[in-house]
């Protein structure tokens, strides 16, 4: 009866990732955005999971060799996924506090270790008992070293946590909320089945999770320049008035306007794909470059716009600083066939003014041509 319960259930959450997985998340895992593509990947595995445990579980305590053989080989493939989904939760936790993929390659180093070593573990568990035994009536029993895999599971959602927690001033309250809506849910669900025998719902409430999630991503789709894989023009026009309507006395309202120098020579000279390759990058280094809680959008053409709000006005020049070292250290080290320049203009909202979201937009633009065009005598001189 227990078997039937968990295979209807894991048939059930299946389907759902199935459905999920068909209408469009398979080509996620080629999409710009980092966080989308590791979306995708905790959904593959979560599927994965839920497939080898159904298996399992229909071939449990069925009697012959052929019945063993499969819940052995199925119970290995369980356990080699197993940890992939917490891992990528790792993944997606560190980028969106620090958005830093130099870092992330740090961070993906050792986790890739663990897999390795769980993976390890669990292909020779048939064999050594390690991770779980089949009994002779070919039921799966966990096995001697299940304790150790266990609290590597509940460390690795620690460990995420304690990530939020010690960096918890960097995030927005929308973001924080975010982040906690995967370990938090998956961490009741796993005490309630310690607690009353019988129970199924981890897998359930990550199923939740991924259909929740996937609206929000669908939403923020709508809203995202698909080249670019920043906010569209639609989307900045709805912030921008949003902050302005909030007009928070602590904070300043800033924002910059940023063209690519020299772009109508790339496309000319290069071809449109290069051009395309230029428009990519620039994003990426703006979105690198920038805090979890700022916006960049793609304005039009060769065009972003990157809003902000801070205490101080300097912050906005450091945080043009940091663009233009992020374009030397760029250009440094990819192989284009140009140079990328990046013209930025800056301005601070003057609600005193009575600026309203477009008389922002025309004083960033001006600043940014009175830029450009300062930059092209310079060079002419």
């Amino acid at each position: 009866m227990e078997n039937f319960l968990r295979l209807q259930i894991n048939g059930l959450c299946l389907a759902v990732i199935a459905i999920l997985w068909i209408s469009g998340e398979r080509r996620r895992f080629a999409s710009p955005d980092l966080s989308t593509r590791v979306y995708a990947a905790l959904m593959a595995s979560t599927g994965a999971i839920l497939l080898f445990d159904g298996v399992t579980w229909f071939f449990d305590g069925r009697p012959g060799s052929a019945a063993r053989a499969v819940v052995l080989a199925f119970s290995a493939l369980y356990y080699v996924v197993h940890s992939l989904p917490a891992l990528a939760y790792i993944v997606y936790v560190d980028f969106q506090i620090f958005r830093d993929e130099r870092r992330l390659r740090r961070v993906i180093r050792p986790l890739a270790f663990i897999a390795a070593a769980v993976a390890i573990a669990a292909i020779a568990s048939p064999f050594t008992g390690l991770l779980f035994v089949v009994d002779a009536g070919n039921h799966y029993l966990r096995g001697s070293g299940f304790p150790v895999f266990a609290v590597l599971q509940y460390g690795l959602v620690g460990y995420a946590l304690a990530l939020i927690a010690l960096n918890a001033r960097k995030l927005s309250r929308r973001v924080f909320l975010t982040l906690l809506a995967y370990p938090l849910p998956m961490l009741a669900a796993a005490v309630a089945q310690m607690l009353v025998f019988g129970l199924v719902l981890i897998w359930p409430a990550t199923t939740l999770f991924l259909v929740a999630s996937s609206l929000n991503i669908e939403n923020h789709r709508s809203k995202t320049d698909y080249l670019t894989g920043t906010a569209n023009r639609r989307s900045l026009d709805e912030e921008l008035e949003r902050r302005i309507a909030a007009n928070r006395p602590s904070d300043i309202l800033c924002g910059l306007m940023i063209d690519l120098d020299h772009f109508k020579s790339i496309n000319d000279r290069f071809g449109h794909e290069a051009g395309d390759r230029a428009l990519e990058d620039a994003a990426k280094i703006l979105l690198g470059s920038v805090r979890v809680d700022d916006m960049v959008a793609r304005f039009g053409g060769d065009e972003f716009v990157v809003l902000a709000e801070s205490r101080a006005p300097v912050a906005l020049e450091e945080l043009v600083e940091r663009i233009e070292r992020a374009v030397e250290a760029h250009n440094a080290s990819t192989r284009r066939p140009y140079r990328l320049s990046l013209s930025i203009g800056r301005a601070v909202f003057d609600p005193g003014a009575g600026q309203n979201s477009a008389d922002f937009l025309a004083v960033l633009d001006a600043d940014m041509y009175a830029r450009k065009n300062s930059k092209k005598l310079a060079a002419e001189a």
